[in-house]
């Protein structure tokens, strides 16, 4: 029996990876001609008007990538630090909402920074230290240890939270307002719990906040309550799981229905094009060594320690969360949208808001509680609990996990009223 099991699974894995071969090399395909000057590295780039700058610092040998726009010669609560997360190229996936900032508020500066080491020239070189999680493999949920597996420490968020204050101190940058989308956010803590100096506050995307049960981790992969961490161990069960979501939304959908409405009809070029272009194709090609290095994070964090570790964030900085509205909405297709639910019976968040739909799985419209949402210029801001740690929560309509990406323009607005709230509060 156990013979049969292992050559079904073999079976299984080679069949994945021819379907993620043929896969890879149709969305290749579709992006070079969509955008046919992808490969090429930007030195700088336009987005609707806004000009970036790609630059790299060198700290202990090694040159960090990150991008700079608006007014250089802003003030330190003119000046924003952003970083984005994983698979969407954690730079470019921010250019968007970024853009929208610097219209809405030309004063600002915006630094947006790689994640630590997943530059294409970073090597892995593991070192004594072993993986603190195991793996889960598809299909049957059967779980693997990794007790001895050896990993490479700098592609831990800690780690790369003690580069990132390297490089802003380099930048001579000692005070900012920080962004952060997914891993991003995880970063931007380990970076405020050890210099809480540096941050007039933070803003925080598509990323869990401090509730959540042991028991919401067994439901994946047919129903995510956070991110599957330990599926994504191994590239290719991450691959394959991405592109099933993405174009089968297969067990679930990740983009919102409302964004792919607003595409439908998207001119080859247009800023909505190529946010579409990237969500739906780039974040579905990515290098092997991306996802290896993807793979050592993975080892080295998980939703509960991320969580534990929300314990240890200092009292005196305001935080917001930025939530796409659609989480945990069923589409058209009866599909459950995306994996962070802001209300009912798998609240990530029931500590911080108004539970806008009470005891629900997912969201069912005759439930809502209009009466904890109040609707502002481009995104809506649910009511806090008098016991809220945060300070501000905005929900982006037309938009899901990948917020920054299908609506920027609602993001920018709810980080740029809570910013500006950060500020006159200074005053």
């Amino acid at each position: 029996m156990v013979l049969l099991k292992l050559s079904f699974e073999n079976i299984f894995k080679l069949v994945a990876l021819l379907y993620s071969f043929i896969a890879g090399l149709i969305i290749f395909l579709t992006v070079f001609l969509r955008e046919k000057n992808f490969i090429k590295d930007f030195k700088s780039i336009d987005i609707d008007g806004i000009k970036f700058k790609k630059k790299t610092v060198l700290i202990e040998d090694y040159e960090h990538q990150y991008t700079l726009c608006g007014n250089l010669s802003a003030k330190d609560n003119e000046t924003l630090i952003m970083m984005g997360g994983i698979p969407s190229d954690p730079s470019e996936s921010m250019f968007w909402m970024a853009s929208e900032i610097i219209k809405m508020n030309s004063s600002f500066k915006i630094l947006i920074l790689h994640l630590p080491f997943y530059e294409n020239y970073s090597k892995i070189e593991p070192k004594d230290d072993t993986a603190k999680f195991n793996t889960l493999n598809l299909p049957f949920n059967r779980e693997s240890s990794n007790e001895n597996v050896k990993i490479d420490p700098k592609f831990s968020h800690c780690n790369q939270s003690k580069v990132v204050e390297k490089i802003l101190k380099k930048l001579e940058i000692f005070q900012a307002h920080f962004i952060g989308h997914d891993r991003g956010v995880i970063v931007f803590e380990h970076l405020m719990i050890r210099n809480n100096d540096l941050f007039l506050s933070l803003s925080r995307g598509a990323q869990i906040w401090d509730h959540y049960e042991d028991e919401w981790s067994k439901l994946a992969p047919s129903i995510c309550v956070g991110p599957p961490h330990r599926f994504m161990t191994k590239p290719w069960q991450l691959k394959l799981l991405f592109n099933l979501i993405t174009f089968f939304e297969f067990p679930f959908a990740i983009r919102s229905e409302g964004f792919l409405n607003k595409c439908k009809n998207a001119k080859k070029g247009s800023e909505l094009f190529n946010r579409f272009t990237h969500l739906t194709f780039r974040t579905n090609m990515p290098s092997k060594s991306f996802l290896l290095k993807f793979k050592q994070t993975m080892y080295q964090t998980d939703s509960l320690l991320e969580i534990n570790n929300r314990k240890r964030l200092p009292n005196n900085i305001k935080i917001m969360q930025f939530q796409g509205e659609d989480e945990f909405k069923l589409n058209s297709k009866n599909k459950l949208t995306s994996d962070q639910p802001y209300f009912g019976k798998y609240n990530l968040f029931k500590n911080e808001i108004e539970d806008i739909y009470p005891n629900c799985e997912y969201q069912v419209p005759n439930k809502i509680q209009n009466q904890f949402i109040d609707s502002k210029n481009g995104y809506k801001k649910v009511t806090l609990l008098p016991s809220a740690r945060m300070s501000f929560f905005a929900l982006i309509p037309d938009s899901a996990h990948f917020n920054v990406i299908e609506n920027p323009k609602g993001c920018a607005s709810a980080v740029n009223d809570f910013i500006s709230e950060c500020n006159l509060e200074k005053i």
